[in-house]
């Protein structure tokens, strides 16, 4: 059994952008943007959340549940814990990268707590994900099972 690759480096992908998409309205305040009223910028957050939505469980549920049916090999425990290592780094990249846009009013200490807290949070949301998409794939791959009366 070994590690399907694919999830991981899409898991990566998906946590840097779910990093700004979570932090959307901080930035949006602290751009110097003219802002939209309340109505649209309202749309676009919940447009935001609805996207995030679909980049986790459409495009990393789907790379994981296509590397379930395609390779024979892949391991749903090991690719699942190689995506949630690589999601939570990535996730954790980005936030740092959105605080040190924003200029945290916080404290060094408290800002990392809350960052590497969310990041293990969203890496383990994205290992269940890909445990679930590669074993639905490697359950499909092995056809119906028979039911026993």
């Amino acid at each position: 059994m070994r590690t399907a690759a694919l999830p991981p480096v899409v898991a990566a992908v998906v946590a840097v952008a779910i990093s700004g998409i979570r932090r959307l309205s901080p930035i949006l305040l602290e751009s110097p943007v003219a802002l939209p009223s309340a109505e649209t910028l309202s749309t676009y957050l919940v447009s935001a959340r609805f996207t995030a939505f679909l980049l986790v469980y459409g495009v990393l549920f789907g790379t994981a549940l296509l590397a379930g049916l395609r390779d024979a090999d892949a391991s749903a425990t090991s690719t699942a814990l190689a995506t949630g290592a690589s999601a939570t780094v990535a996730f954790l990249l980005g936030s740092v990268a959105v605080f040190w846009y924003l200029g945290p009013d916080r404290g060094p200490v408290v800002t990392a707590v809350f960052a590497l807290g969310a990041s293990l949070g969203v890496g383990i949301q994205f290992a269940v994900v890909a445990y679930a998409g590669v074993a639905l794939g490697e359950r499909r791959r092995e056809g119906p099972t028979p039911v026993v009366p």
